[in-house]
């Protein structure tokens, strides 16, 4: 029923681009955030900030993701709306990525069979039955589900947060 402890090296693939998209992500997370307070005059906060995780979430996420936040409040909505759901959608597609990259295949199995089990079950839903038994993902494809959702989702997101925090400041 479960997974194996071998490592393939598909899986060595996965990890490199998963490992390589952290760190793009953190060069460009460090070098918008040192822009935004170059450009705002503000050096100090960053050079005093960024030095520890706490200020990389306070002072660089949550203070300049307050145009994305607005964009779903009705008094608050403007142009940069849209990238708010972006945002938001991109952000669940990101997240999703991490339950195919972590998962096993004994887990996803399990799940598909209890819900075969609870839809053969229902008076209802027992009109329609399937003809093959279902079948999980493989490791291998469950890891590229979850890459390709990470990728995708990585890029909508920060690209969102992106240009809602630089226009909100500067459009």
């Amino acid at each position: 029923r479960g997974g194996t402890c071998d490592i393939s090296a598909w899986d060595a693939f996965y990890l490199s681009v998963f490992w390589m998209l952290n760190t793009i992500a953190w060069l460009t997370f460090y070098w918008h955030w040192k822009h935004l307070c170059v450009w705002q005059g503000n050096v100090a906060q960053f050079n005093e900030s960024s030095t520890y995780l706490m200020g990389w979430f306070r002072d660089y996420l949550w203070l300049n993701s307050s145009q994305l936040i607005n964009g779903y409040n009705p008094y608050g909505m403007n142009n940069l709306s849209i990238w708010s759901w972006i945002f938001l959608g991109a952000h669940f597609v990101w997240a999703l990525g991490f339950m195919f990259l972590i998962s096993w295949r004994g887990y996803w199995q399990e799940l598909i069979e209890t819900l075969v089990w609870a839809h053969e079950r229902t008076p209802l839903a027992n009109l329609v039955r399937w003809k093959d038994k279902p079948v999980a993902l493989s490791i291998v494809q469950a890891r590229l589900v979850g890459l390709a959702h990470f990728a995708v989702g990585y890029v909508f997101t920060y690209g969102a947060f992106l240009i809602a925090s630089t226009a909100g400041k500067f459009g």
